[in-house]
């Protein structure tokens, strides 16, 4: 991300299978929008779909630090929201201290809370830094919503902090514990077993061919 807001600045490099990601400026507020209404037809479809749930999803945060709010999208392909600044941690602009690390599970732990499983904790791309050097969480679109806290919420949650603990660990290693340690190994071993990204992959690549 770049701290810029003039008209429609790429924030995602463009895929048929995927949304166009854009920072836009409307009545001098810098927004973001995410939007499949250039792609094709069966692309779009889903992709209204995707923005329905991520929409849904968001406002089971709204009113979390750390989260992006929602404001109101030109057309039901497009989901728009408030531009938090800063960088995400892929481009190591600048790298996370330990203050971020500390909020950052913090602003998981309420995302939990609100029974919002993300399941991309593995991107960096989802991970952002504000001006202030604050954590704040992205691209919800692949999550889940698990009202009862039960054995498959704890689970998931569990999936969720060794996606994280990877990316602490590429960034700040020193700042993980023996247990952390422990969880991040486990977490490389099931990611070679987790079949959710195959799946993606392979409709992705359906869509690319249907898109032809």
């Amino acid at each position: 991300m770049q701290d810029q807001t003039s008209h429609e600045i790429p924030l995602k490099k463009k895929r048929i299978y995927g949304p166009d990601v854009v920072l836009v400026s409307r009545d001098g507020l810098a927004l973001v929008e995410k939007t499949y209404r250039e792609r094709p037809l069966p692309v779009r479809l889903i992709g209204r779909l995707l923005v329905k749930w991520e929409t849904y999803i968001y406002a089971k945060l709204q009113g979390i630090p750390g989260i992006p709010s929602v404001v109101p999208a030109c057309d039901p392909f497009t989901i728009t929201t408030t531009y938090m600044g800063g960088h995400n941690l892929k481009t190591r602009v600048r790298i996370p201290d330990k203050t971020y690390f500390e909020h950052l599970e913090q602003l998981l732990l309420a995302v939990h809370e609100r029974g919002v499983i993300h399941l991309d904790m593995r991107n960096r791309r989802n991970y952002g830094m504000d001006g202030s050097g604050e954590p704040y969480l992205v691209d919800f679109a692949s999550s889940l919503y698990l009202p009862w806290k039960g054995p498959l919420w704890r689970l998931l949650c569990s999936i969720d902090r060794m996606g994280y603990l990877k990316v602490k660990e590429k960034l700040h290693p020193d700042l993980l514990t023996r247990k952390d340690r422990v969880s991040s190994s486990l977490g490389r071993t099931l990611s070679r077993l987790w079949l959710p990204p195959r799946i993606l992959r392979f409709f992705r690549d359906f869509l690319a061919r249907l898109a032809r």
